[in-house]
């Protein structure tokens, strides 16, 4: 596993209980609560990640984000 990439699961792995991640693509696929997003968008951006994905769920107030490592 990259060390990057381990970095990232886990970071996710402390704000949310749902987290899938891809070895293949080097992407994680995460949900996590709307106040949360900034520090998780931040953190994995420095490891290189990317946001291509983003929906809100108004019911739990949090985003669900797929990021793929550039």
């Amino acid at each position: 596993m990259k060390a990057s990439y381990q970095r990232g699961s886990s970071l996710c792995e402390e704000f949310s209980d749902f987290v899938l991640y891809d070895d293949d693509f080097d992407s994680i696929l995460v949900n996590v609560h709307e106040d949360y997003f900034g520090t998780i968008f931040r953190e994995l951006g420095k490891l290189g990640y990317v946001l291509v994905f983003r929906t809100k769920l108004e019911s739990t107030n949090s985003l669900t984000c797929t990021f793929i490592r550039g």
